[in-house]
C-alpha cells in the first residue's frame, strides 16, 4: 500500500509544464466558487488548498500524500473516513470553515450518496455555508480503474441526496467549458455543483 501511495503522490506532483498550467485553470474555478477558510476533503497533493485563505485545511487518505503536503507547510490531517463513519470527528468542534470541496472523490466511493450526506450534516456542525463537489465526465471516470461510481447532474441534483443537511442546490456548470457531452469525450472534464446553506 505504502508504493501505491508514493506513485500517487509522484503522479500528482510530477506534471509536465502544460499540464500544470492547464491544472492552475481548474484550480482557479474552483476557487472562484469557495469563500473564507475552507475545508479542503481529499486534498491530494494540496494544490487547490495552497491557494485558499489562512485557517483553512485539508484532510488526505493517502499517508504519503498528508506527508507531502505538510512538508510544504500546508495544514493537512490524514482521514480515514470509513473509521470515522464520515462524521469529521478529527475536526474539533472549535474550528470553523466558511465553505468545503470535495474535488474528485465521491466517484471513488462505493455509497456516495450515503457519504454525501453524512459529509453535508458533519459540514454544517462545522460552520460550512457553501459546499462545493467536482465530478469527472465520462471520459474522465473511465481514464482511472479506481473509479467506482459515476456521478452525473443527475445524481447531485436529487432532492433526497440534501434530506436533513440544510444545504440546497445553487448551480451546477460544467468547466473548461459549460457543455455537458464534452465530458463524454475530453478526460479532464468536470462538474462543479455548489450548495449553499439554507437559511
Amino acid at each position: 500500500m505504502a508504493d501505491f501511495d508514493e506513485r500517487y503522490t509522484s503522479y500528482q506532483t510530477d506534471r509536465a509544464p502544460l499540464r500544470k498550467l492547464v491544472r492552475k485553470l481548474y484550480l482557479r474555478s474552483a476557487q472562484s466558487l469557495l469563500r473564507g477558510p475552507t475545508l479542503d476533503f481529499g486534498c491530494g497533493v494540496g494544490e487547490l488548498l495552497g491557494r485558499l485563505p489562512e485557517g483553512s485545511m485539508g484532510l488526505e487518505y493517502n499517508v504519503a500524500t498528508v506527508a507531502y503536503c505538510r512538508s510544504r507547510g500546508l495544514a493537512v490531517d490524514h482521514y480515514d473516513g470509513l473509521a470515522d463513519d464520515w462524521q469529521l470527528r478529527v475536526v474539533p468542534d472549535s474550528v470553523r470553515f466558511e465553505s468545503m470541496v470535495v474535488s474528485h472523490v465521491l466517484e471513488h466511493l462505493e455509497a456516495p450518496a450515503e457519504i454525501f450526506g453524512k459529509l453535508a450534516r458533519a459540514a454544517r456542525r462545522l460552520g460550512v455555508q457553501r459546499l462545493l463537489v467536482i465530478v469527472p465526465g465520462k471520459a474522465g471516470f473511465r481514464s482511472d480503474p479506481t473509479h467506482l461510481t459515476f456521478i452525473d447532474n443527475g445524481f447531485l441534483s436529487r432532492p433526497e441526496l440534501l434530506t436533513e443537511t440544510g444545504f440546497r442546490l445553487e448551480l451546477s456548470r460544467y468547466f473548461p467549458l459549460d457543455q455537458r457531452w464534452l465530458g463524454d469525450w475530453l478526460t479532464h472534464h468536470e462538474m462543479q455543483t455548489l450548495y449553499v446553506r439554507d437559511i
